[in-house]
């Protein structure tokens, strides 16, 4: 079987070491390398981190559906208060809305309710909540929108309580 191979074939297909044609020098190499670095880092800079606004409209979620949770598991309304940077969970005590903890949005990131902008407060005015959780598990439906760069990530509030996702 062998010796019906055609000659070519038997032969080494390795040029001698000092011939020019050998091969890619090391200098051929490095350069090859370093064009591949600069365009890979290129790319990566184009690339829109998105890591960033999906982590805050799964943060918000999450904090909707918590609202949601411990005003059912409480027996207390429980609210979302929206402001341009940022959002807060609330429960009314003695009266008036309290505020548990503050969420600041990085500043590239704009939040609407309904398509609007939060309402402004005015100097000395009592925040009030942009989402109201009643106690029984009845919630008024919202749709609460955060953009970035063209991105658009809609949460809506079901009449139920739960938290519907879309991104665009």
């Amino acid at each position: 079987m062998l010796r019906d191979a055609p000659h070519f074939a038997t032969q080494s297909l390795r040029a001698p070491a000092g011939d020019p044609q050998a091969g890619l020098s090391l200098v051929e190499i490095m350069v090859t390398l370093s064009i591949i670095a600069v365009a890979t880092t290129l790319i990566l800079l184009t690339i829109p981190t998105r890591h960033v606004f999906k982590q805050e409209s799964d943060q918000l979620r999450e904090a909707l559906e918590q609202a949601a949770n411990r005003a059912s598991i409480t027996g207390q309304p429980v609210g979302l208060i929206v402001d341009g940077g940022g959002y807060s969970p609330a429960i009314w005590q003695n009266g008036a809305w309290r505020v548990l903890e503050s969420h600041q949005l990085p500043k590239d990131i704009s939040i609407r309710i309904d398509g609007r902008p939060p309402a402004l407060l005015e100097k000395g005015g009592e925040p009030a909540p942009a989402v109201i959780f009643d106690p029984l598990g009845h919630t008024l439906p919202v749709a609460i929108e955060l953009s970035r760069n063209g991105v658009l990530t809609s949460l809506t509030l079901l009449p139920d309580g739960n938290v519907e996702m879309d991104q665009r």
